[in-house]
């Protein structure tokens, strides 16, 4: 083809026909030119193509994340409302208890354990770290996640603030000894009975004036109030975390 057109050239110049030789040149020239756009258009739609596929994918990934972190909430505002109980059990029981104090030391650990929420962020880590959120055509949908994700790390960073004050409080007596860790069963099976044996033994559980007595049952008041509160930030996620889901399920499941 490419050689036709070159002799088809040579025999216009040869024969002396410049005008219909440039007609031929401008014609060929125009030609060239819608090719090269129609190129250009291929790519350009295959590029879009591929944009809004990655697009799709990104909403269904980021609706999987989503629903991990609720199945996870799910899990910790249950360990929440545990604590709470364990906690009030506990303040009742100290009026009166005849009770041995590794009863009390075991349940006062379980009111401790403090709730570390991590969300899945791979996803708009990703986005974000490559620039992809740019792809997002749904403005309202971007703004939104963008939006959700920061509230998010607010109420990640009062969680950690309920997590560093309930660990500060069970570090906090005068003497660890004294107060009697070892008496929770895991310590005792760590220690074993003979160490055990050569340890203080304080039972302040029976003493309402005791100094350890009122720290415990000040600490179980702390512990039901930051559990109520860790429910409070989960309830919280939740709320803020269900306009984008209802969204990214529209988004996901109609492409």
């Amino acid at each position: 083809m490419i050689k036709f057109f070159r002799r088809l050239r040579q025999n216009l110049i040869s024969e002396g026909k410049t005008e219909k030789y440039f007609k031929y040149a401008i014609g060929e020239i125009i030609l060239v030119v819608i090719g090269i756009l129609v190129a250009l258009s291929i790519n350009n739609w295959n590029d879009q193509r591929k944009n809004r596929l990655t697009e799709a994918e990104y909403y269904c990934k980021l609706l999987n994340d989503l629903e991990l972190d609720q199945k996870n909430i799910e899990i910790l505002y249950k360990e929440s409302q545990y604590k709470i109980e364990v906690s009030k059990k506990l303040l009742l029981e100290l009026k009166g208890t005849k009770k041995d104090k590794s009863y009390f030391i075991d349940n006062y650990i379980q009111a401790l354990r403090t709730n570390i929420f991590v969300p899945t962020k791979a996803t708009i880590t990703d986005i974000l770290s490559t620039g992809k959120l740019n792809l997002f055509t749904n403005d309202s949908l971007k703004n939104s996640i963008i939006d959700y994700y920061a509230e998010l790390d607010k109420y990640l960073y009062q969680l950690e603030i309920n997590h560093s004050k309930s660990l500060e409080r069970g570090f906090a007596y005068e003497s660890d000894l004294e107060f009697g860790f070892h008496y929770a069963k895991y310590a005792k099976i760590a220690l074993g009975p003979e160490i055990v044996e050569t340890l203080p033994v304080n039972d302040w559980q029976f003493d309402k004036d005791s100094d350890y007595f009122k720290q415990f049952q000040d600490d179980l008041v702390l512990f039901v109030m930051m559990s109520e509160r860790e429910k409070q930030h989960f309830d919280g996620i939740l709320n803020e975390m269900q306009p984008i889901y209802q969204q990214l399920k529209m988004e996901c499941t109609s492409r």
